[in-house]
């Protein structure tokens, strides 16, 4: 599967462009799988990131997200495509799976091995790697952190895998579906500006 280019979506874009890029994926076209995993994929990378995953693993977890969606659409699995909807609930769905399997692990095991268990590292990648990553998800948590404790709130109720409706999250949040809008722009941009910024 192509690496998503997670580039961002074109103003332009309309309704009717995302109904054929979605017709089109469910009749199998590869291109116009690409397109919508270009779109949505960097969305949910954040999703997960709002649940305390790494940022090497929300991109691998991501990743997995699409290849799940191609092969149900390839074997007749999915009558219908919502995005990102489907794919949120996909990856949450992924990562839940991967935190029950984690924990079970580490139960079984040694109890001096429970922290490295809690967060296992793959030993193909690179310390430098693996520390870029840890700084990465350090910025964006801080980031979050920086978000006030309502826009926190709204943040993962809309991209935390739940994908509720923005009437429903500003109903919860006693606040108005424009002004909820507003705060997802701005969280998302205060993540995609620390998930850019260059390490030291």
């Amino acid at each position: 599967m192509r690496q998503p280019e997670e580039s961002a979506r074109p103003g332009g874009s309309t309704l009717e462009d995302e109904a054929e890029l979605t017709r089109r994926a469910l009749n199998g076209e590869r291109t116009a799988w690409n397109a919508l995993i270009s779109r949505y994929h960097r969305r949910v990378v954040v999703s997960l990131l709002a649940r305390g995953i790494r940022v090497d693993r929300a991109h691998e977890i991501a990743q997995e997200t699409w290849a799940r969606l191609i092969q149900q659409q390839q074997k007749g699995m999915l009558p219908e495509l919502r995005l990102p909807n489907l794919a949120l609930t996909q990856a949450a769905f992924l990562a839940a799976d991967e935190a029950r399997r984690t924990r079970r692990e580490s139960l079984a095991g040694p109890v001096e091995e429970l922290p490295e268990a809690h967060h296992p590292v793959d030993p193909s990648v690179s310390a430098e790697r693996r520390l870029l990553s840890e700084e990465q998800l350090e910025r964006a948590q801080a980031a979050l952190r920086e978000c006030s404790t309502s826009a926190q709130r709204v943040f993962q109720l809309a991209c935390d895998g739940q994908e509720l409706p923005h009437a429903e999250v500003a109903a919860r949040v006693g606040l108005s579906v424009q002004r909820v809008r507003q705060i997802l722009c701005e969280v998302r941009k205060k993540l995609r500006s620390a998930l850019e910024e260059e390490a030291p």
